[in-house]
């Protein structure tokens, strides 16, 4: 039985700027099945990014709906939103957003320490799957990018999220090793 883990309805969102109202989309509608995996493609300003930051709670919408499982994101306030982020979705950011002055080992527990439910032996395997095992000492700026790109994907994987939202996932996960 197909069960939505993602649904967006009726989303509206627009920026004001100097030259007047940006209309981002209107009335957009989006399901995402239990299990499954979604890739939103299009030219860069088109709303991609916007869309996942409404996702995730990040922004507010001007209209619509947004439902992760049985919670109605948008009927929730700024910390209900913060809580249920913490403890439901993993998120890759496009600039990545390691924490400067925390190494490896410590950037991939962040997310899961702050949610409560760090697991150190989840850690450890995702040390080793993303093939980070001889960096844990290390710091943001002593990491290539696609090794950045892999303690990011390793935060978000670290809280064991319902649901992973990735900006630009092309260039992040064509650096994982296959995850079984």
């Amino acid at each position: 039985m197909d069960v939505a883990m993602l649904t967006a309805t009726g989303l509206c969102k627009t920026y004001s700027t100097p030259q007047g109202a940006l209309q981002v989309f209107s009335n957009l509608n989006l399901t995402l099945l239990q299990g499954k995996s979604l890739a939103l493609m299009g030219e860069s300003g088109c709303g991609k990014s916007t869309l996942l930051q409404l996702l995730a709670g990040l922004e507010q919408a001007d209209a619509g709906s947004i439902q992760l499982g049985e919670q109605q994101l948008l009927q929730m306030n700024d910390h209900q939103r913060a809580v249920f982020r913490r403890q439901h979705l993993g998120i890759v950011f496009q600039q990545l957003n390691l924490i400067p002055s925390l190494n490896v080992q410590d950037n991939l527990a962040f997310q899961a320490r702050i949610a409560g439910n760090h697991d150190l032996t989840w850690q450890q395997t995702l040390i080793r799957r993303l093939e980070l095992d001889k960096l844990t000492d290390r710091y943001p700026h002593q990491l290539s990018g696609g090794q950045q790109q892999r303690v990011a994907i390793g935060r978000a994987l670290a809280v064991k999220p319902d649901l992973i939202l990735a900006d630009e996932p092309l260039a992040v996960w064509m650096n994982v090793p296959v995850m079984r």
